[in-house]
């Protein structure tokens, strides 16, 4: 017991003495000032301590590296590696500390900001909250003082770095950028050039929703740019592919938000061409589920207006798709029941009605020519006493034990159906009407639909509830009608015998 008691005293000493000698050290090297680097051996040894040194050592060397970093550029990357191996340890008071002192270490040397940045953005996803905001704070350092660089650190995170580095870095760019002129010099576009191509080397591989976080992030720091780089992403200079799944998705991924961010008073005239193209190509496509979002697309590009050229180059390919998408053979009559489920999409039809709708208004002449509205009436009043049908069988089923995807299903087609139905009374009407305004059946919230909707039917007028006539109530009180009496005395406006004339003040 004495041996150990001693041995432990001994260790105490040491470790004290090795204290003390740490700050002997740092007294010589802060006492030179400008002449710190004459003084190469004390800190030398400083680095050595980190070695085998003891916590209280390796926190001291953790604040004494980065102070005397600038001061010994021959031993720079040795004291750099060693302060990013004090940010790797289990000690969290060590640990924080070092972290703490890793922007100091650019003040010497500013091309070291990028790869600083880079180290840090893979401790964002440190655990503990007080780790992640010492992390935060110093990013946030390292970009005050150099924001291309630090920016260009995380990026390559992002594009190199794991899934969950990935999403730490893309949550911290948004939070950050949420305010951009707290970061970006005034009148320095060479920065804001330099990040937006970094935020384009991203777009090479990212998921969607890592997709949308580029695009906020682009919003963030030039809204007109915005649209430019989700056309570079759908590559419009390459024709569309009915076979390749990964441009359908991305086609069908991208042209809503192109529309969304699409400067005010200008028209998707490229991305329209481009998404035409799927009325020629329609049958080619893998699948009917990817045939209805294409034609979705197209129809997101006609949202926002279509020029008259734009109008005549594509309405021929859309009525012809029409033509071959409606119900073929003998209409049923008008009194004659619908029981069958029809032979046609109702989806598909209201994107194409919509598509019509929106270029025929431009270029009224198309269905007047050749009869073609008139080729297609039977058939279009056909689908309207269809989805008028299939709507209130929809409007009187219930939901209640239906599962989510299943009330999701019956909610979308119903809006289809009322949708399709408000389109073709548009077009059998007499004059035609472009009146029609629909909201996509696709685009509805279905997260909060309830049973409300589909309830059991009841007539249009539901009968009154009868009421009872109230009592009418007596007056109290006299039932002559009382003569009214003019004021007399002091507020009859004579005073001593005489009327005072009014005065205005």
């Amino acid at each position: 017991s004495f041996k150990l008691s001693y041995y432990n005293e001994y260790k105490s000493y040491l470790r004290m003495e090795g204290v003390e000698g740490l700050y002997k050290k740092f007294g010589v090297l802060a006492d030179a000032k400008d002449k710190a680097g004459e003084y190469e051996e004390e800190y030398l040894s400083i680095l050595d301590t980190i070695r085998n040194g003891s916590d209280p050592e390796k926190r001291l060397c953790a604040s004494f590296i980065p102070r005397f970093f600038k001061s010994f550029p021959k031993h720079q990357e040795a004291a750099f590696n060693a302060q990013i191996d004090l940010c790797q340890e289990s000690e969290a008071v060590i640990r924080r500390e070092a972290i703490k002192g890793l922007p100091d270490l650019c003040k010497a040397d500013n091309s070291l900001v990028p790869r600083l940045a880079d180290i840090l953005a893979q401790l964002l996803h440190i655990e503990g909250h007080l780790d992640q905001t010492i992390v935060k704070h110093c990013l946030i350092q390292l970009m005050k003082q150099d924001l291309e660089g630090a920016v260009s650190g995380i990026i390559n995170q992002i594009i190199t770095g794991k899934e969950i580095i990935r999403e730490t870095c893309f949550k911290f760019l948004s939070d950050r950028f949420n305010e951009p002129e707290r970061f970006l010099p005034k009148n320095d576009d060479n920065v804001r050039e330099a990040i937006l191509r970094n935020l384009k080397e991203v777009l090479e591989s990212v998921t969607f929703d890592e997709f949308r976080q580029v695009i906020h992030l682009v919003n963030k720091l030039d809204k007109e740019r915005v649209h430019v780089f989700i056309s570079d992403a759908i590559d419009l200079d390459v024709p569309f592919d009915p076979s390749n799944l990964e441009v359908i998705e991305r086609v069908t991924s991208c042209v809503p938000l192109y529309i969304k961010h699409l400067p005010p008073g200008t028209t998707a005239s490229a991305i329209l061409k481009y998404c035409s193209s799927v009325t020629s190509l329609y049958s080619q496509i893998i699948s009917p589920e990817h045939q209805i979002m294409c034609l979705e697309a197209l129809a997101e590009c006609l949202t926002i207006g279509v020029s008259e050229e734009d109008a005549a180059l594509c309405i021929d390919g859309i009525y012809s798709l029409l033509v071959s998408l409606l119900p073929k053979g003998p209409i049923p009559k008008q009194e004659d029941e619908i029981s069958d489920p029809p032979g046609f999409s109702i989806s598909a039809l209201e994107c194409l009605l919509y598509c019509l709708h929106k270029t025929a208004k431009v270029v009224p002449e198309f269905l007047k020519e050749e009869n073609r509205l008139e080729n297609i009436e039977e058939q279009l009043k056909f689908v309207l006493r269809c989805c008028t049908c299939y709507a209130k069988r929809l409007k009187g089923s219930s939901i209640g034990e239906d599962g989510p995807e299943k009330v999701k299903l019956k909610t979308r087609a119903f809006k289809s159906c009322n949708n399709t139905k408000e389109l073709c009374r548009g077009f059998v009407s007499s004059p035609i009407s472009y009146k029609s305004d629909i909201s996509f059946s696709w685009r509805v919230d279905y997260s909060n639909v309830t049973n409300k909707l589909f309830n059991p039917l009841h007539d249009k007028r539901p009968t009154p509830s009868v009421r009872l006539p109230s009592p009418k109530r007596r007056r109290s009180g006299p039932t002559t009608q009382q003569v009214y009496a003019p004021p007399t005395g002091r507020y009859s406006g004579v005073t001593n015998g005489r009327r005072e004339e009014r005065r205005r003040y």
